[in-house]
């Protein structure tokens, strides 16, 4: 597999290196840059965040949910 270099700056390697201990720790193994980096990159594609919108509703639906939410919550007890 080809190697790149890339620039970064000293506090953005620190950094890095902060999150290359945390995952050895959890781990409980030697961790490479290259592996924290692809954890973190893995970590972020499926965050809930990215779908929001991503259900479109109209009104009616809105307020059937709201009527069903109401009727769950009168049964409710503590």
């Amino acid at each position: 597999m080809p190697f790149k270099t890339i620039k970064i700056r000293d506090e953005t390697y620190e950094n890095i290196n902060v999150i290359v201990g945390d995952l050895m720790k959890e781990l409980k193994r030697p961790v490479s840059i290259d592996e924290a980096l692809r954890y973190l990159l893995k970590s972020i594609k499926n965050k809930p965040s990215q779908f929001a919108g991503g259900w479109k509703m109209d009104e009616k639906e809105l307020l059937e949910i709201k009527k069903e939410l109401k009727e769950s919550w009168k049964r409710w007890e503590l």
